[in-house]
């Protein structure tokens, strides 16, 4: 179009439409109302959701909720690659509360409202366009035929579905869009490598099973599907039949070190501060990824996509953020790129070949926002093993809060992704939650068997003498009736026996409040009796310590030592202060042990 005269560039980030190219362009008007009046439904179903679900965040978020979901669509695009190639960094701040509301109000729309869910495709398209248009377009119609995509190792999880199936459609996605265009996809045997080590780092979690504390997002999907040790050994066995599946090639890690290296260690500088690795291996494997990456390209420079030669793909920012900064001075385009930004560039090359990118893109993204970072995870796994050391909480419910899926949504909602947020009341929270949905199904059957017998029994009552006809008819309403009954009871019963474990827990906080308090009452007596007779020693001692105790004083200590000694014995073992002292402490301890299990405890001690 530009070529042609039909657009125009003011500036460095607006692109005009000429008057030549507005004579031979549709109707555009029409189509910016209606995408306005999309977006505006889009907006006020964001503010009713967030009014309804997160009703303490709803005056930050809604200040400016448009530029707040923009702001979202931007950071999935192509945000890093603009400051690469351009020196534009985001001027969006890091924001785990309002990307985690945001990717639930995606994921709702996904589920339940397809039409305005449309509408967030089509922004989520509008960012990755002019992300993209950005940059220098002249070379899009390029063929890729020289470029290679390396995807690194957390790239390989997901093509491979070990990180959901949500995630594995985005990359099959980042895939085909590479080979159809030309492209090579590849990744290291040292990727594979490690690749293969975190799958037995999961395997080894399985293993643990309550005594894990991984934070695998690799575990954590594993642990959701089911899986075993057994199973992961098989996936190991089979993962150069996988990645051939996934249309991946393995290659070696290329010569020519000293002829293309590059500073290594200075790079491995700027990553670690990017990135705060917690394991050395995985910080040597991306310094040796770039190293591999550079060598690749043997030396060649250029700012264009197609002839840079080579470029390595991961889900790591960090590390995209370390690259772009270790090559900052040279303009070119960077070593690493986000998957994001690749599908970003890869899709507005040639949409037609991937309609559904950006869908699957948005998607895996939400799910990836409503997931705990390891940071988090980690603080929730410590509030976890504070709770079980100190038996608030059993080792079954430990283990539940470590592996249930329930309890990774519960600590996202009540943290929204934020680490400062978690407290030893989280676990608690996600325990009582985990509680409800399991009594739920049974309560709701409940409901649909009074239902039922409500029916039954208008059933019953209504046959009369002038129906005798149909006894068949009412005979078996009859049996039904009894049948519900027989059902409710039974559930019932279950539901009594959960009620029954709960007040089981009530009475043993309660008698272990009393042993603690009884202990502390004979402390206290203990300590009376001890301060008594050390006393009564040190009137003994003053008084044969005086020169004269014939006289005046002397006769009045051997008095008073003499009648402290008659009343010492006589201190009753069981006194009615003691008792009430006993009393309160103990009231005091099991309202603290209440509070801590989430208990109401003005409801529970009366």
């Amino acid at each position: 179009m530009r070529k042609q005269g039909l657009t125009e560039n003011i500036g460095n980030e607006v692109v005009r439409i000429t008057d030549k190219g507005m004579a031979s362009a549709p109707a555009l008007q029409q189509q910016v109302i209606q995408y306005n009046q999309r977006q505006t439904e889009l907006v006020s179903s964001f503010e009713k959701f967030v009014n309804e679900r997160f009703p303490e965040q709803a005056g930050q978020l809604l200040a400016a909720p448009s530029t707040t979901l923009a702001s979202y669509f931007e950071l999935h695009a192509a945000p890093l690659l603009n400051q690469a190639l351009r020196g534009q960094s985001s001027s969006r701040a890091p924001n785990p509360g309002a990307d985690f509301i945001i990717a639930s109000f995606v994921t709702y729309l996904s589920s339940n409202d397809q039409s305005r869910f449309g509408y967030v495709v089509e922004a989520a398209k509008g960012a990755m366009l002019s992300a993209v248009l950005l940059l220098d377009t002249s070379s899009l119609s390029n063929s890729l035929r020289d470029l290679t995509l390396v995807l690194d190792t957390p790239v390989l999880m997901d093509a491979l579905g070990f990180h959901g199936k949500l995630a594995q459609a985005a990359t099959a996605q980042l895939i085909s869009l590479a080979l159809d265009q030309a492209a090579e996809v590849t990744t290291f045997d040292h990727s594979v490598s490690e690749l293969n080590g975190v799958l037995e780092h999961v395997s080894q979690a399985l293993r643990n099973g309550s005594r894990s504390r991984s934070t695998s997002l690799g575990y954590l999907h594993f642990v959701d599907i089911g899986a075993t040790p057994a199973d992961i050994a098989l996936l190991q066995g089979r993962l150069d039949a996988r990645l051939n599946e996934a249309r991946i090639q393995v290659v070696s890690r290329p010569d020519g070190y000293y002829q293309y290296g590059l500073d290594e260690g200075r790079l491995e500088d700027i990553i670690q501060s990017k990135v705060h690795y917690f394991q050395d291996a995985a910080r040597v494997n991306d310094v040796v990824s770039l190293s591999s990456t550079h060598r690749l390209r043997k030396g060649r420079r250029s700012k264009e996509l197609e002839h840079c030669r080579a470029i390595l793909v991961t889900s790591n920012t960090g590390l995209v953020s370390g690259a772009i900064e270790f090559e900052k001075a040279s303009s070119n385009f960077p070593l690493a790129i986000t998957t994001d930004a690749a599908a970003s560039v890869l899709w507005v090359r040639s949409p037609a070949t991937a309609p559904d990118a950006p869908r699957e893109m948005l998607l895996a993204a939400a799910y990836a926002g409503m997931q705990p970072t390891a940071a988090v995870w980690t603080k929730y796994l410590e509030e976890i093993e504070t709770l079980e050391s100190n038996e608030t909480v059993s080792a079954d419910e430990a283990l539940i809060l470590r592996t249930s899926r329930t309890s990774r949504q519960s600590l996202m909602e009540e943290s929204l992704g934020q680490t400062e947020a978690i407290t030893s009341e989280s676990p608690l929270a996600a325990l009582d939650r985990i509680r409800m949905e399991a009594t739920a199904p049974f309560e709701k059957q409940i409901r649909e068997l009074k239902e039922r017998t409500t029916e039954a029994v208008a059933v019953a009552d209504g046959a009369s003498a002038a129906w005798l006809e149909h006894l068949e008819a009412r005979t078996s309403a009859e049996k039904e009736l009894n049948t519900v009954k027989s059902s409710e009871a039974a559930l019932a019963a279950e539901i009594s026996m959960i009620r029954s474990d709960e007040q089981s827990k009530l009475i043993n906080i309660r008698a272990r409040s009393k042993a603690v308090a009884h202990q502390w009452r004979w402390a206290i007596l203990v300590t009376v009796r001890c301060l008594s007779i050390l006393l009564i020693l040190g009137a003994v001692i003053l008084f044969l310590a005086l020169p004269d105790p014939a006289g005046h004083t002397g006769a009045l200590i051997v008095g008073l030592v003499g009648f402290a000694s008659l009343l010492i014995p006589l201190i009753p073992r069981r006194l009615r202060y003691a008792d009430t002292l006993e009393s309160a402490l103990a009231r005091w301890i099991e309202r603290r042990r209440l509070v801590s299990l989430g208990y109401d405890p003005a409801r529970e001690m009366n």
